[in-house]
């Protein structure tokens, strides 16, 4: 490992008065940004990230910095325009010494720096500034070198975008360069790394008194000093308390791994929020493994971050731990016989992480030795559950077969309870879920079962599943379900059946009975699209298509309604990877002559409404999956590269009798590239049986709706149906009946774009502590954050955030910034604080005894304050408050619009603005 000292040019808004800016140090490959967005800047490979990734990166407010060699070619192979630029060979790092007066060197170095700058980079890191001493042994060879470099330096910081810059060492032109330097960087100041032997060791005494010596100096010169340690990221304690030493002595810390491939410790602390999962696609793929379906979505309702990994594909060698807050696996046994490398590997695992075993256990005996479960024979006849119903056994008992026999589980250690017991008639018992201090196995039949009407229920609560076998940290929850501390609603509505005649007097097309009786009457923001096929000229009827066509331009003008494309030929399978023996529609609408192209699908159906139907002030935001709902990554790419936001998809059905947390899906699937939005419940369809009776079923959606909202709030109020359903008199009542419902509930109205947003940046949120103990959340798009009782109330005077309400299951936060810091308190205090509000929060900013504020509602804002008894309200005659009990103020607006103004309480006053 290099030696490093670091310099570097920062805005004085990136440095606090009291505690600095964190910083980290990253050179591993990146696969999502959640963890770096912790921190206010990172310092990354600029080859391992991706300008999205920067953008995501940007929009939680983090800087971020490209790695750039100045003294050293660090590839393989010279370039022939470079071949007389190095005139030394560093043979510690196989890399080429470049000659800095060298003008094809500057070249390259420029046209890199701006080839980084273009990527979306904020500044550079420029390393490797003394290796000139490698071949300049003169005093005067080093000058001609140092007045080379302090050219490339001013070269660099003169680049279009004036970037910010990083120096490694470079004491020697310090005070040659124009700019004031704002912080220097030293490496191992205490704890260092030796990657000859992968050593951590402490630093002699002399050589810290000498560097620290060097860190007063710039110090006193008002620099900002940071100071990287190395500690392995195992010893999280010993990083947290070496970091806070370092602050305290003046220091912004950055402790991590000696290679720098691990998240460390700075000013923040990042909290490991991922779960590693595995399935085995011989049997299943990403989407349909139980892993994602199944147990996915209460980890993402906990706050942690599901990932599901094929354990035939997975490097198990290139798992790094740090970023894993504990392990499942769903796998048969014929998974583990045929991987003895990943039996290796949970050997050594299964003490540095909780794990998880769902269906069944390892085979090597070495591991079930150390796991305390092993298997003594078989369970024979008629066997019951004999230890465990309050797990929810008692209502879906699993089935054993009498003529089959089933595997014996006991325990070899006291410490291993068995939680849920089975036995047969002979009186021999056997465990069917454990939990051990390692974490915990639930076995075949658990936890779901297979019913007869080919549907599967969980046996047992996964909630409780994963909490008392994983014990995970209780940690504040990114939510996709609230907005402003209420619940979200939406509508949208897929293409199907516009061209179908409905039956009502005049036989209308099923879209002008909704544009009648929905579109127009429910002043709600919705989200309508069409199917090209059905309605343009291309597609199935060319004739009655410019009737339709002026249907759809009616519904489009609608100022709640926004555009969206169900495809061009509706598609009803995504994924060519699978093989379907049945295909009951086709492939997808027969339209003459047409082969099936995806990209016209998306981008050409979305041209096509732009171009004819859309008004001109209004463009295509979403596609709206059709068929199966089952694209791959490489299918979302062309949405995401066209800028087009996506929904639909996922298995959310409940309703009363059949209330089965297998048919309540995570809200994402997540791919490094693309990010598939579900939709939060399903439509119409399901509700109808395929549409071939109870026409009028869809009104039981609003059983869906409180079901997933109470005792738990795991989705949105998501008002989700076909053109078809303004068919006939029944299914039209059903869904106004829907409508009704929902218009009455104490929600935040959102377009289905705006909701997108938010979801598809569920798990790109940041979670971590600060060194004094408090919480910071940094988001990419999600506005709430769900807090669970027992974390206590939010302390409003020490945090940057808006307010809360409490809801079913936790207080609902409502974030005014994209990174907020959050303290707690075991009792609720009496600061004025926005309670919860019908639109979107566009600022909540508090400037002394002012708080000033936006929001943006979308029908007749209304919103309440907390412990506001002390607030006048100043306004024009659009805002009326009404004062409710416990010191809570409403105040309402006649209209929609964006409302904005200043919040004083007690001796202070509250102004509000016009309407926008």
């Amino acid at each position: 490992m290099r030696i490093w000292i670091f310099v570097l040019f920062v805005l004085p808004s990136l440095v606090s008065a009291q505690t600095p800016s964190s910083i980290a140090f990253y050179y591993n490959s990146i696969d999502s940004v959640r963890e770096l967005m912790n921190y206010d800047r990172v310092v990354v490979t600029a080859d391992l990230i991706t300008p999205k990734q920067i953008e995501t990166l940007h929009k939680a407010k983090t800087k971020v910095f490209a790695y750039l060699s100045v003294g050293e070619f660090d590839g393989q192979i010279l370039p022939d325009n470079l071949r007389t630029s190095s005139p030394a060979r560093n043979e510690n790092w196989q890399s080429y010494a470049m000659d800095l007066t060298d003008p094809q060197w500057q070249l390259y170095l420029t046209q890199k720096a701006e080839a980084y700058l273009a990527k979306g980079f904020d500044g550079l890191f420029l390393d490797t500034l003394d290796s000139y001493y490698l071949f300049a042994k003169t005093e005067k060879k080093q000058k001609e070198q140092q007045q080379a470099l302090v050219k490339i330096i001013a070269e660099l910081d003169h680049l279009s975008g004036k970037p910010q810059l990083i120096l490694n060492r470079g004491f020697e032109v310090i005070e040659q360069l124009e700019h004031p330097i704002s912080a220097v960087l030293a490496e191992s100041l205490y704890n260092s790394y030796h990657p000859v032997d992968n050593s951590y060791k402490k630093v002699k005494p002399s050589d810290s008194e000498w560097l620290t010596g060097k860190l007063n100096q710039v110090k006193a010169r008002g620099i900002e000093a940071i100071v990287i340690d190395y500690i392995p990221a195992k010893d999280r304690e010993a990083q947290i308390a070496a970091a806070k030493r370092l602050l305290d002595e003046g220091y912004t810390p950055y402790i991590s791994d000696g290679m720098l491939y691990e998240f460390g410790v700075s000013t923040i602390e990042p909290v490991a929020k991922r779960i590693l999962g595995f399935y085995d696609s011989q049997f299943t793929d990403f989407s349909s493994s139980e892993c994602h379906r199944m147990i996915s979505m209460p980890i993402e309702y906990m706050g942690y971050v599901p990932e599901c990994r094929d354990v035939r594909s997975t490097n198990i060698d290139n798992i790094d731990l740090s970023r894993y807050a504990a392990i499942l696996l769903w796998l048969e046994e014929s998974s583990y016989q045929s991987n003895a490398k990943l039996q290796q590997w949970l050997f050594h695992t299964i003490d540095e992480r909780p794990v998880l075993f769902i269906k069944s256990l390892p085979t090597d005996e070495t591991l079930r030795a150390k796991l305390g479960i092993t298997e003594s024979g078989t369970l024979q006849g008629k066997i019951d559950i004999s230890r465990g119903r309050d797990w929810g056994a008692n209502r879906y008992p699993p089935t054993f077969s009498e003529f089959e026999p089933h595997p014996r589980w006991v325990t070899k250690s006291t410490s291993i309870a068995r939680l849920i017991e089975a036995t047969d008639e002979n009186g021999h018992s056997s465990g069917l879920l454990f939990k051990a201090p390692w974490g915990g196995a639930v076995l075949a039949p658990l936890p779901v079962l297979n019913l007869a009407n080919n549907t599967e229920t969980w046996s047992i609560d996964p909630f409780r599943l994963i909490d008392e076998t994983l014990d995970l940290p209780v940690i504040p929850a990114a939510d996709a379900t609230t907005e402003s501390g209420r619940r979200i609603l939406t509508s949208h509505v897929d293409g199907d059946g516009f061209p179908s005649k409905a039956w009502f007097p005049g036989k209308p097309y099923t879209a002008e009975v909704l544009l009648k009786h929905v579109f127009k009457k429910y002043a709600l923001p919705q989200t309508v699209s069409v199917i090209e096929g059905e309605v343009g000229k291309r597609g199935l009827y060319p004739d009655e298509s410019e009737a339709m066509e002026a249907v759809a331009r009616d519904i489009f003008t609608l100022p709640n309604v926004e555009i969206a494309s169900h495809t061009f030929s509706h598609p009803f399978f995504w994924d060519q990877t699978r093989t379907f023996k049945k295909k009951q529609y086709g492939d997808h609408l027969p339209i003459p002559g047409y082969t099936l192209d995806y990209h016209n699908e998306i981008i050409g159906s979305v041209n096509y409404i732009n171009k004819n139907l859309a008004p001109k002030d209004k463009k295509t935001k979403l596609i709206l999956w059709s068929g199966k709902a089952d694209p791959k990554e490489d299918i979302l790419t062309i949405a995401e590269k066209a800028n087009l936001l996506n929904v639909n998809g996922g298995n959310t059905y409940v309703v009363k009798g059949n209330n089965n947390y297998t048919q309540v899906s995570p809200t994402i699937a997540w791919y490094p590239s693309a990010v598939q939005v579900y939709a939060p419940v399903l439509n119409e369809n399901i509700y109808t049986n395929l549409w071939t009776e109870h026409h009028d079923g869809y009104g039981r959606a609003v059983e869906t709706f409180e079901l997933l909202g109470n005792p738990r709030r795991l989705k949105t109020i998501a008002i989700y149906y076909h053109m078809y359903s303004g068919a006939y008199p029944a299914s039209l009542k059903g869904l106004l009946d829907v409508y009704d419902w929902a218009v009455k509930q104490k929600a935040t109205p959102l377009y289905l774009s705006e909701y997108a947003k938010r979801a598809r940046t569920l798990y790109e949120t940041g979670i971590a502590k600060t060194l004094n103990g408090n919480w910071q959340v940094t988001s990419s798009g999600i506005t709430s954050i769900r807090l669970p009782d027992s974390m206590g109330f939010p302390v409003i005077s020490e945090s940057n955030i808006a307010g809360w309400e409490q809801g079913p299951d936790g207080k609902f936060l409502t974030l005014s910034a994209p990174r907020s810091v959050i303290a707690l308190a075991n009792i609720q205090n009496q600061d004025t604080y926005l309670k919860n509000a019908n639109g979107q929060l566009i600022q909540w900013k508090k400037d002394g005894a002012n708080t000033y504020w936006r929001i943006k509602s979308h029908t007749p804002l209304e919103f309440e304050i907390a412990n506001g008894s002390g607030c006048k309200l100043i306004s024009d005659s659009t805002l009326k408050a009404t004062v409710i009990a416990n010191g809570r103020i409403r105040y309402r607006a006649s209209k929609a619009g964006t409302f904005s103004g200043s919040l004083r309480c007690s001796s202070q006053i509250v102004t509000t603005n016009k309407n926008d």
